[in-house]
C-alpha cells in the first residue's frame, strides 16, 4: 500500500494520535502538574482544530468521494456548506493555541453543538435510510458522539 492510500485510509486518526502523543511528550518533559491543561489544549488544537480542518478539506475538495463514503448522493451543493462549517470549527480550535479561558469554553460549546448536530443527522440517516456506511456509522460517528463529552469533562476538570 502506498503512502497516499495509507493517508486516505488512516489519516482521519492522525489528529487524535497527535493529542495523545503531544500530551504524553509534555508530561514526560514537564511532569504531571498541568497535564489536564495540556491535554485540553491539545484536544482543542488538534482534536477540534486540525480534525475539523481535515473534515473541511474532504467536504470542500473531495466532495464526491466524501459523499460516497458517507452514503450521500454525489454532487450535493450542501457539501460546500458542511465544509465551511467544519472550517469555522477548525479555525476556532486552532485559535486555542493563542487564546484560552472563555475562548476555550466557547470553542467547546461550538464544537459540541456542531458534532452532536451531525450525530443527530447520522442517526436519522441510519434509521430512515438504513445507511451504515463507514463515513456515517464509523469513526466519524463515534468521534462526533464521544469527543464533545471528553472535551466537556476536560474543561470542567480544568
Amino acid at each position: 500500500m502506498n503512502l497516499k492510500k495509507l493517508f486516505i485510509k488512516y489519516g482521519i486518526y492522525i489528529p487524535l494520535a497527535c493529542v495523545v502523543i503531544f500530551t504524553l511528550q509534555s508530561v514526560w518533559v514537564n511532569g504531571t502538574k498541568d497535564w489536564i491543561k495540556q491535554l485540553l489544549s491539545n484536544a482543542l488544537v488538534y482534536g477540534v482544530g486540525y480534525q475539523s480542518i481535515a473534515f473541511a478539506v474532504g467536504h470542500l475538495f473531495k466532495a464526491d468521494y466524501i459523499a460516497e463514503y458517507i452514503g450521500w448522493k454525489k454532487g450535493s451543493p450542501f457539501q460546500f456548506e458542511v465544509g465551511i462549517a467544519n472550517l469555522a470549527i477548525g479555525v476556532l480550535g486552532i485559535m486555542c493555541t493563542w487564546f484560552s479561558g472563555v475562548f476555550w469554553l466557547a470553542t467547546v460549546v461550538a464544537a459540541s453543538v456542531w458534532y452532536w448536530g451531525c450525530i443527530v443527522g447520522h442517526i436519522r440517516d441510519m434509521v430512515r435510510n438504513k445507511n451504515f456506511k463507514p463515513g456515517s456509522a464509523g469513526f466519524v460517528f463515534y468521534f462526533g458522539l464521544l469527543f464533545p463529552i471528553a472535551l466537556i469533562v476536560m474543561l470542567v476538570s480544568y
